[in-house]
Order: structure tokens, then sequence, then C-alpha cells
């Protein structure tokens, strides 16, 4: 009897899981705008942007491709989201000048998506600054900056967060950009969590994270590795940030003398000792 009792549970669990992440509307090939409340998901690639603005939006791609055409037309951004309560997940965006846009005032979510060939910000976050607001997640994405025939545009940082508070930024993958690019540059964004995400093969960099006004970061189990000691800094401006376990190799300056707190972090090559 506990036995059936403990698989009705367990069945239960699973229906309303299920529930959850159920699609309620197959967005149409040709639909790029969504403003009413709801799930939305796709069935195949396409080569059209989508934009979402409203609240109460959840939009899963089940790894579908959102591909630019050759030339650019199809928009600056892949995907765009404007409002409240928003969720991007499972989408992968190839070419577009912008990958993921969020704007939002909280409560909103990037979820295992991945950015490639991105010609400027591959995954650009930004709010209002509204210290009440449900943080903003960003977690589990990729992006990759690798290009076939295409030179890196601009200076952007691979993943940029501006104006908001509270900020979640957990296991990302950041790999492979070129010439000047950042791996994340936070701006007005204070108390931002940094948590288990990688910034691997960059080139022509002079620091992997910035900090701009943005105090108090936690900067945890996060990591930096270069083939070579080829980058200047692995942080920079990192106030009043509580800096442990992260494993930063091959950065010529770690910027973990700027944190308030630091605890078991590895960096190589070793800092200089003493004057």
């Amino acid at each position: 009897m506990r036995l059936i009792a403990i698989t009705g549970l367990a069945l239960s669990g699973l229906m309303l899981s299920a529930t959850a992440l159920a699609c309620e509307t197959v967005l149409d090939p040709q639909q790029v705008q969504v403003f009413h409340p709801g799930k939305y998901c796709l069935s195949a690639n396409r080569s059209l942007p989508i934009e979402i603005q409203g609240s109460n939006i959840e939009l899963d791609c089940r790894s579908r491709s959102l591909i630019a055409p050759p030339g650019g037309g199809a928009g600056p951004a892949g995907i765009r989201a404007h409002g409240e309560n928003l969720i991007v997940r499972n989408c992968r965006v190839d070419g577009f000048d912008h990958g993921i846009e969020l704007d939002a005032n909280g409560a909103s979510q990037l979820v295992n998506n991945t950015v490639l060939r991105a010609r400027q910000a591959p995954l650009l976050v930004h709010g209002h600054y509204d210290p009440l607001a449900t943080p903003i997640r960003v977690t589990g994405n990729r992006i990759f900056g690798y290009y076939d025939t295409e030179p890196s545009w601009g200076t952007h940082a691979a993943v940029q967060v501006i104006g908001l508070n509270r900020a979640i930024l957990s296991n990302n993958v950041v790999a492979g950009f070129r010439d000047g690019r950042r791996g994340l540059w936070l701006a007005d964004a204070p108390d931002t969590q940094l948590i288990g995400n990688q910034f691997l093969d960059f080139a022509g960099v002079d620091r992997m994270i910035q900090f701009d006004r943005s105090p108090r970061a936690r900067v945890v189990h996060n990591t930096i590795m270069q083939s070579e000691p080829s980058l200047p800094n692995g942080m920079t401006g990192a106030v009043d940030a509580t800096c442990v376990e992260n494993v930063f190799i091959n950065t010529q300056r770690s910027g973990f003398s700027e944190c308030a707190v630091t605890r078991h972090n590895v960096e190589r090559p070793l800092p200089p000792s003493g004057p």
C-alpha cells in the first residue's frame, strides 16, 4: 500500500512537471510578434526573428534554430523580449547582430539557449533597476563566437548585463571570441551573482569580466581558462565582491585583489609575491 502511494505521488509529480512545460501554441513560421500571455514553442527551424512584448510569456524553441539569412535581412536581434515574467528557453540563435536581447522588469529567465556567431552582442540583458523585483536569471546558456568567414565586429562583450539588481548568472559557457570582445560586462548591476560560469578560449582581449558601478557581486566557482598567458586581466572593478573558489588560468592579473572577501581561489600563474 505504501509503495502504491509513493508511486502515485511520483506520477503526480511527473504529470505536474509535464503540465508546467506544456506548449499551448505552436508559433506560426511567419509570425514574428508575440503579445499575449501563454506558452509558445517552435516545431521547425526558421529564419525570421521573434519579438516578445508583454507579460507572462514563455517561448520554448525545443532546440530549434533561428538562423539569420545571408545579408542580415532578418532584423538586428534573433529574439527580443520586453516585459515581465518572460522565459526564453532551448533556443539556438545563429548569425544575427544580437542573439537574444531581454529587457525585463523582473521575474524573467534565459535558460539553456545557444547563441552562435552574433555580430554584436550575443546576449544582452537590461532592466530598470527595481530593487524589489524578482531577480532575473540567466542559466545554462552557451555563447560561441567562432567565425567562419567574417571577423568579429566591434568590442561588445559576449554577455552584457545593464541596469539590473541582484541578477543571477549561473552555469553559462562563453567561448571562442576574438578581437577585443570581453566575456562579461556588468554595468549598474549591483549584487549580481556569478556562479559556475566558464569563459574559454578568448584572444585579443584585455579583460574577461568587467564590473562598472556594480558593487557587492558574489563570484563563486567560475572558470577562466586560456591556452596561453595572453589575458591581461581576469576581472576588473570587483568592488566589495565576494570571490570564492574560482579558477583563473593564464590571466596575467586575476583581479581577486579587488574583492572584499577572497577564499580558496586558484590562479595560474601565481601573482607576484611582495614588492
